[in-house]
């Protein structure tokens, strides 16, 4: 008989984390105890990959497990837990947000832009190809290039709307996920030259051109997260 039960509600990630430290509480699993693979999980809880692969983040960042690469997820601690993880925003809510929002500033971006937002982008390019040169992704250019493309769309919504995703993005739970998904060596060529066809097409002032890449990206941005 399995130790958990199927989860139904759209915050799975909550409830596979409750379900799985119970177990680790209750001494189901004891420290050094292996735990059952993302598959199993999966099964066991009648639900996809994220919100198992989320709990078990979730279950890393509060100390309760460890991640092995290529052997598993074991159990580490039982002590009581002093900073909850899951009171952070949902990752997949900050992609969703982002589909719906950040195709239509690249469009305004690339209808309105400045001569000195346009030099300013570029001077962000020129980093980003320096840091894929160097194998090396940076968050803190990746954000000046996405504001960077708000403040060029001449709305000041915008441009408050976009600084309040990236905020929300600053949890250990969102970076430890795509440390492992969307910004992990095998896919940071693509993320790098995803940039470099969203900038091309606003500084180009091809509005439309501009709405599909980012659109593009943020699907992909949502495929790598989910693979």
């Amino acid at each position: 008989m399995s130790a958990f039960s199927p989860v139904t509600n759209n915050k799975l990630y909550i409830q596979i984390y409750n379900q799985i430290r119970d177990a680790i509480v209750n001494g189901t699993y004891k420290v050094g105890d292996k735990l059952p693979s993302e598959k199993e999980l999966c099964e066991m809880f009648g639900v996809s990959r994220v919100p198992v692969r989320e709990a078990l983040c979730a279950l890393e960042l509060n100390g309760l497990v460890s991640s092995n690469q290529g052997l598993g997820v074991y159990v580490k601690e039982v002590n009581t837990i002093t900073n909850d993880w899951t009171q952070e925003i949902d990752p997949q809510d900050i992609i969703q947000a982002r589909k719906l929002m950040e195709p239509e500033v690249a469009r305004c971006a690339a209808l309105h832009i400045s001569e000195v937002e346009k030099e300013r982008m570029r001077d962000i390019m020129d980093r980003f190809r320096r840091e894929a040169e160097a194998g090396v992704y940076s968050e803190i250019t990746d954000r000046d290039f996405h504001m960077s493309i708000a403040r060029a769309s001449g709305n000041q919504v915008y441009v408050v709307m976009c600084d309040m995703v990236w905020k929300a993005m600053e949890q250990r739970m969102w970076s430890l996920i795509l440390s492992r998904t969307v910004t992990a060596e095998e896919n940071r060529k693509q993320h790098f030259e995803e940039h470099m066809q969203i900038a091309e097409a606003i500084l180009a002032g091809d509005a439309e051109k501009a709405y599909a890449i980012m659109k593009a990206h943020m699907e992909d941005l949502e495929r790598r997260y989910w693979n």
